[in-house]
C-alpha cells in the first residue's frame, strides 16, 4: 500500500537512450525476477526488489490524476520492471487514459498476453503514437539468468503478429552476456530471421550491470549453471559493476551491416523519429 504515495509517473532524464519516453510509468509493485542478477543499460529502472508481482486497481486513479498534470503530446513509457502484463491481463485501461489526455504510449513486454490487445493498440495507434519493444536474449539457450520469456521463438511469435496488424515495434536483443549469449553466428541468426518478420528497427544492448548483490547472486547462478566459467570471468571482469562482450566490436559491426543492408532501423534517432519525429535530437548509436 506503501507505493500509492509514490509517484507513479518518472520523468525521463535520459530520453535519447530511453526510445524517446518522456515519463516512465509504474502501476505495479515487485520487480522482474531476472533483475535479482544483472541490468542492461537499456533498463530504466534497474532496482530489484524481492516480493511478487500485484496490481491494485485504485492505481489508476491516482495514474489519471497525474496525467492530467503533465503536458499533451507526451510519451509515457513502461519497462519490464516487472512486466506490465504480469500484473494485468490487458493494456485496454492504460490506453483508453492515454487517449483521454492525448498520451503517446512505449510498451516493452515479453508477454503473449499481448497478442489480446492487438486490436486496441491498433485502434490506439491509429490517433496517437505508439511504439513496441519485445526482448529476447537467446536462440534455445537455458539458463536462469534468461527465463523462458527471453527465447527468441517468443519474441518471434509476437513480432509477426504485430508486424501483421501494422504496429510500430522491434526487437531489442538483451541482455548479452559474455560467453554465454554473444556468438557471432547465434546473433547474426537472431537478427536475420527477425528481418524477415519486417520488424521497423532492432537495438540490442551490448553491455550488462550490476551492484554488489547482484553481481554475487549472478556468480551463484554461474558456479550452479557453468562453473569452468567462472575463473575466466573473475579473472577479465573480477569485481567490476559493468561488463562488456569481448565480442562487442565484431557483434557492433555485423548488426550495423546486417540493419543497413535490409533497411531496418539501428540508431535511437531514427527509431525516435519513427513514431515521435518531432523530437528534436541528435544521436547516434556510435
Amino acid at each position: 500500500m506503501n507505493q500509492i504515495n509514490l509517484h507513479i509517473l518518472t520523468l525521463n532524464k535520459y530520453q535519447k537512450r530511453h526510445f524517446g519516453v518522456d515519463y516512465f510509468m509504474n502501476l505495479l509493485t515487485g520487480s522482474n525476477p531476472l533483475f535479482r542478477y544483472y541490468s542492461t543499460p537499456s533498463d530504466q529502472n534497474p532496482v530489484y526488489t524481492p516480493g511478487p508481482v500485484s496490481f491494485l486497481p485504485e492505481m489508476l486513479g491516482f495514474l489519471e490524476k497525474e496525467l492530467n498534470q503533465k503536458e499533451k503530446g507526451s510519451v509515457i513509457g513502461v519497462h519490464r520492471n516487472p512486466d506490465i502484463y504480469q500484473g494485468m491481463d490487458s493494456v485496454k485501461p492504460i490506453l483508453n487514459l492515454l487517449k483521454k489526455y492525448e498520451m503517446g504510449f512505449f510498451l516493452e513486454t515479453t508477454s503473449l498476453k499481448i497478442l489480446d490487445d492487438i486490436d486496441a493498440l491498433v485502434a490506439f495507434s491509429k490517433e496517437l503514437p505508439l511504439l513496441i519493444a519485445i526482448p529476447t536474449a537467446t536462440l534455445n539457450h537455458s539458463s536462469v539468468l534468461f527465463g523462458p520469456s527471453l527465447q527468441y521463438e517468443n519474441a518471434y511469435k509476437i513480432l509477426t503478429k504485430l508486424k501483421l496488424n501494422g504496429l510500430h515495434c522491434g526487437l531489442v536483443i538483451k541482455p548479452i552476456i559474455p560467453m554465454i549469449n554473444d556468438n557471432l553466428d547465434e546473433f547474426l541468426e537472431i537478427i536475420k530471421r527477425t528481418i524477415t518478420i519486417g520488424v521497423d528497427y532492432i537495438y540490442p544492448t551490448f553491455s550488462i550491470k550490476f551492484d554488489s548483490r547482484k553481481l554475487t547472486a549472478f556468480y551463484d547462478i554461474i558456479d550452479q549453471e557453468a562453473p569452468e566459467l567462472l575463473v575466466k570471468y573473475h579473472d577479465q571482469y573480477g569485481m567490476k559493476h559493468a561488463w562488456e562482450s569481448p565480442n562487442m566490436s565484431i557483434l557492433k559491426k555485423s548488426y550495423v551491416i546486417e540493419c543497413r543492408k535490409n533497411k531496418v532501423l539501428y540508431a535511437m534517432k531514427d527509431i525516435i523519429d519513427l513514431y515521435k519525429p518531432d523530437l528534436d535530437i541528435q544521436l547516434k548509436l556510435f
